[in-house]
């Protein structure tokens, strides 16, 4: 069954406890040559895990950031970039060609800038004009490697003052996710295995994935994100109390189509007591229609802890969900059709 993982794949699941650790190690006493006193916006400059790596970061810091955090997906840069911003550009292999035409623009701006990559010409831009650079290591597929962006950019906030990490948090998130691998790898678990069982019913139907704001606003995304690239499968996602404004009433389509959905709801204690009440007659209403809908809770004590947990479930759910299409989680073939084709056209 698992001979469809040629990469092993399983590994970079594994290795996400230590990437945590490896950021905690190299960044605890993180400083940056920056002036802090200019910084009046964020601006996170970044394409897919490494955008929903800046989405959440901004989600979980909901409540603390005293500045607007943007996250920029893309080639431009907005008006509000000027020298009064601070421009976080994050890309894996640090030759993501949107985020280096929107860093390249912010250069004229007089945008204090940060780097955070592997390697590549962002790496090569960086030491050229003395930015702050950020390293991780190389050999991650970019989705792969969340936990180091994730980190990095969390530590950036805690060393320009924008954000408090408390260090046994970390600690206990790390352990957290240690007991994660140990509950959902199938060679180590004991017992039937939550993501597995979560892939099985997936399998065969149209994942919908909803989330909650602030916190988890991007939380869906992320989901919907790796079931497309390691489960090969299309999926969507929204988030309340949004939906309840539009998609609610695109359940109420009479088709045989709507059996081929299955809907998943991620549910944390932390939640508005009314967004709490829509996401219960949001499910009721999904149900009522003949939907499966699945519940999915979050772990862990602290914010933090609840939302890596959550991270890593989509992660091994995503998993299982390709070993059960006969998939390796590791291809991208369509992204990779794409990017040798834009390389032909000027």
């Amino acid at each position: 069954m698992y001979s469809v993982d040629k990469s092993n794949f399983i590994e970079f699941l594994e290795n996400f406890p230590n990437q945590i650790s490896t950021c905690f190690e190299n960044l605890h006493n993180l400083e940056m040559n920056l002036d802090t006193s200019r910084i009046q916006n964020i601006i996170f400059s970044g394409m897919g895990g490494s955008a929903i790596a800046g989405d959440l970061v901004a989600e979980y810091l909901f409540d603390q950031l005293p500045v607007p955090m943007n996250v920029l997906r893309g080639y431009e840069i907005p008006a509000s970039c000027s020298e009064n911003t601070l421009v976080i550009a994050s890309s894996y292999s640090g030759d993501t060609e949107e985020t280096l035409s929107a860093v390249s623009r912010a250069t004229e701006t007089g945008a204090q800038i940060i780097g955070i990559t592997s390697g590549g010409q962002l790496t090569r831009m960086c030491n050229e004009k003395g930015w702050p650079l950020i390293s991780m290591p190389k050999g991650f597929p970019p989705r792969q490697a969340f936990g180091y962006s994730f980190f990095s950019i969390l530590f950036v906030m805690r060393s320009l003052g924008f954000a408090k990490v408390d260090d046994a948090d970390l600690n206990e998130t790390v352990n957290l996710v240690k007991a994660m691998v140990e509950r959902n790898h199938y060679q180590k678990a004991t017992g039937k295995i939550l993501s597995q069982e979560v892939a099985r019913r997936i399998h065969g139907k149209i994942p919908v994935i909803y989330s909650t704001a602030p916190y988890l606003r991007s939380l869906s995304r992320r989901w919907q994100n790796q079931f497309h690239e390691n489960g090969k499968s299309i999926a969507f996602s929204n988030v309340l109390p949004e939906l309840n404004h539009n998609e609610i009433v695109g359940w109420e389509m009479e088709h045989p189509a709507l059996k081929d959905f299955i809907i998943i709801v991620i549910e944390d204690p932390e939640i508005n007591k009314r967004n709490q009440a829509r996401l219960n007659l949001t499910k009721e209403i999904i149900k009522d229609r003949g939907i499966e809908v699945l519940e999915i809770y979050s772990q862990g004590q602290s914010r933090l802890q609840r939302l890596i947990s959550l991270v890593a479930m989509g992660d091994w759910i995503s998993y299982y969900l390709a070993i059960d299409y006969k998939k390796d989680p590791m291809e991208i073939l369509n992204i990779d059709f794409l990017k040798n084709e834009l390389k032909k056209i000027n």
